[in-house]
């Protein structure tokens, strides 16, 4: 899918101030309805950016909720065109992943990126930022906490206690997807509410803390295989 025109200013900032100002303006295209329900959904993206000297690797994976497989996978190399800055993660990631997306052949219903959604001090994370671009539903999932206040949750696997601003606003949920290992932080990132986050990252987890596709996205941005110009198929 192509994001529209008049949207790729948002892809790319010069400086931090201007990257600040482009934050504060996407809020007008968020989307607060849940767009999506579970027994209707099926085509859900993984999406995962990684790192080599000035090289950002990107790479999507879809995944049929219905046929419970991976049937599409694409990734792509470019050149970093924006510091690592905290809460500015959008404008390194973006880019990459706006170029591997625009190549995927099948129409997810929902992205999920490794990385926050409305977890984020100007509610902009990375999910929310592809959101408000993308125009789709989308969820971030991290594993470590940067903003929101939260209480931890029991040590049984599917619980969960909310995540919030100071001011009481869900934004998220901290889930223990796995018995004795950390919580995660999945939150709200376009066009879905925290109780949809919930039910759909539990389906996604098996063996690890982590969504299988996501493991599977971060695995291809870090394992180059032979004869790989730049997509996986």
């Amino acid at each position: 899918m192509k994001i529209k025109p008049e949207k790729r200013i948002y892809l790319n900032a010069h400086n931090t101030k201007i990257a600040r100002q482009f934050q504060r303006e996407l809020w007008k295209f968020f989307e607060r309805r849940c767009l999506l329900k579970m027994d209707k959904i099926d085509l859900i993206a993984g999406c995962d950016v990684s790192y080599r000297r000035d090289k950002a690797r990107a790479c999507v994976c879809i995944y049929s909720f219905k046929r419970k497989k991976i049937i599409e996978e694409i990734c792509i190399e470019e050149k970093i065109s924006f510091p690592y800055i905290p809460t500015f993660l959008s404008f390194r990631e973006a880019p990459p992943l706006i170029s591997a997306i625009e190549k995927i052949k099948s129409k997810p219903e929902l992205y999920i990126f490794d990385g926050q959604g409305l977890a984020h001090p100007l509610r902009m994370g990375l999910a929310t930022h592809m959101g408000c671009l993308l125009e789709k539903p989308t969820i971030g999932f991290a594993k470590s906490h940067l903003y929101g206040v939260f209480e931890e949750p029991p040590n049984i696997k599917g619980a969960y206690t909310f995540l919030k601003t100071e001011s009481g606003e869900i934004i998220g949920a901290v889930l223990r997807t796995r018995k004795d290992t950390k919580p995660v932080f999945a939150s709200i990132g376009w066009g879905v509410d925290v109780a949809f986050v919930i039910d759909i990252i539990m389906e996604l987890v098996s063996r690890y803390k982590i969504p299988d596709i996501l493991r599977r996205a971060d695995y291809l941005t870090k394992n180059r295989r032979k004869n790989d110009k730049g997509t996986c198929s």
